[in-house]
């Protein structure tokens, strides 16, 4: 069958979170008191460490690394730990890295600009039109046609005699974070970054069935299909099930679409994403069909080029504040929006925006500030690479955070809410909603969840899981750590023996 990349993943339009409110409960003050709740956290502590250890002593356990930490939030205490210093891939839990960092770094209130200049402007008439980008993580198709409506509304853009050039020089030529070549994918999560982007850098297909057996697929393409080749080999079917396959790849300086299988012509049709190879020219071609669509006629070709220093800008667009775009990093994991801010913050700290210089600035920020040493930071996301962090030195940055009067809301309302949000919306169906705000991380074995825990108590733990070598699709390691938060949140203990 065809895996459809999740919904939520890229999705182009803005998100209304229902849980912003909640969000922020508690996050001034460590402890609540719940009502009705007479047993304060110290009277569990004892029973709370000894569950976990049986928990982690399973035998089927054995061949999972492991390293664990649970501690007060208030104080620092560590209420349980297991191997707490060893080292091992955290997958996504890596974005609670980036993230942080950039709060601190760039500061909540950093925006990023896209505009849309003429080097030479005259009654609606431009010579060359240049597309400016300036790294923003979630630049989509909705920003783009307000940039070609406002440069036609506010400035009577009628026609381009020239090219359209894309100016991508904001950040450095590289498309793809360390160890996003580890695996040859084409998946929409290992999507390619530049200081042009649109849409998360992937494509939304959408493929329907012919009215006619025997003949190929009706295949549509958001936001414009100019950008790709299409090799169309898959057949609309009589009966049976859908069995489709759709690879890209780099095709000159395009993608390359290759469709192979069958679809019933019963079927309602379905909607996949892939990535593209080429940012800055699919975004221009994306500009070059808007500005169409709005009757902006455009002679030339779309081309990459830096803009003059003396041109004369028609629109610009400001992006969300940091504040909300680490929103969709953390709740959402999405990686192609980690390295957009891993690389600016290279950029403004640093001396180019690539990967180089992102990364040394975080290490220096994880050394000099977090206090923590004996870690490797290869990319904003955690998607594949080298990378490696222990329970300790997550908690130890998690810690830091919780007490950071000024940051501390942006970076909680950042983290997904159990039963509420992102990707715990599913999980933890047990408790009450909002009791777990953290962070996940997933790849082939490996299976990570880090944050904080609300005790039913009203006392806030932080906390730190990472499992390496996990076996099959992770079940067990998703188990483990169910079973663990239970216990120390304070609503499952009467099942752990």
């Amino acid at each position: 069958m065809f895996l459809n990349a999740k919904s939520w993943f890229l999705s182009y339009t803005p998100r209304l979170f229902v849980g912003v409110v909640f969000s922020l409960i508690p996050l001034v003050g460590f402890a609540k008191k719940s009502v009705g709740i007479e047993k304060p956290l110290d009277a569990e502590l004892g029973a709370m460490a000894k569950k976990a250890k049986r928990i982690l002593q399973d035998k089927s356990l054995a061949k999972i690394k492991l390293s664990v930490v649970f501690q007060r939030t208030k104080t620092g205490d560590v209420l349980f730990e297991s191997s707490p210093d060893q080292s091992l891939h955290p997958a996504s839990n890596t974005k609670l890295i980036t993230t942080a960092a950039g709060l601190e770094l760039l500061g909540p209130g950093y925006r990023w600009k896209t505009a849309l200049a003429a080097d030479k402007f005259s009654r609606g008439h431009a010579r060359n039109l240049y597309l400016i980008g300036k790294g923003d993580p979630r630049f989509v198709s909705e920003s783009l046609w307000k940039l070609v409506s406002d440069a036609k509304i506010e400035h009577g853009l009628k026609r381009v005699d020239g090219n359209l050039f894309v100016d991508d020089t904001y950040f450095t030529q590289e498309t793809m974070a360390p160890g996003f070549n580890d695996k040859n994918q084409d998946s929409a999560y290992r999507a390619a970054s530049g200081a042009m982007s649109i849409n998360f850098n992937s494509v939304s297909i959408n493929i329907r069935p012919a009215k006619t057996v025997d003949s190929p697929p009706i295949v549509r393409i958001r936001p414009t299909r100019h950008h790709f080749n299409i090799k169309n080999d898959a057949r609309t079917t009589d009966a049976g099930s859908e069995s489709l396959s759709l690879s890209a790849s780099a095709y000159r300086d395009k993608t390359r679409l290759h469709l192979r299988g069958r679809i019933p012509k019963s079927h309602r049709g379905l909607t996949v994403r892939r990535r593209i190879d080429n940012p800055a020219l699919y975004a221009g071609d994306a500009a070059k069909a808007f500005l169409k669509r709005a009757g902006i006629r455009v002679k030339g070709q779309t081309k990459k080029g830096k803009a003059p220093n003396r041109i004369k800008t028609l629109s610009r667009l400001t992006s969300r504040p940091l504040s909300l775009i680490i929103q969709d990093i953390n709740k959402l994991s999405n990686n192609f929006m980690a390295e957009q801010v891993l690389r600016t913050i290279g950029l403004v700290h640093g001396q180019a925006g690539d990967w180089k210089n992102g990364t040394e600035i975080v290490k220096n920020y994880l050394e000099k500030q977090v206090k923590i040493k004996g870690f490797n930071y290869v990319n904003g996301s955690g998607l594949f690479g080298k990378t490696s962090f222990s329970a300790r030195q997550i908690t130890t940055l998690l810690q830091r955070m919780a007490h950071n009067k000024s940051l501390q809301p942006e970076f909680f309302g950042s983290l997904a809410l159990s039963r509420l949000d992102g990707t715990l919306k599913k999980r933890f169906r047990d408790m009450p909603q909002g009791t777990i705000r953290a962070k996940t991380g997933t790849l082939q074995g490996v299976i990570c969840l880090s944050g904080y825990i609300h005790h039913r108590s009203g006392e806030l733990i932080t906390f730190s899981i990472l499992m390496n070598d996990v076996p099959g699709r992770g079940w067990l390691a998703y188990k483990t750590q169910d079973r663990l938060l239970r216990v120390f949140s304070g609503y499952g203990q009467s099942n752990e023996k």
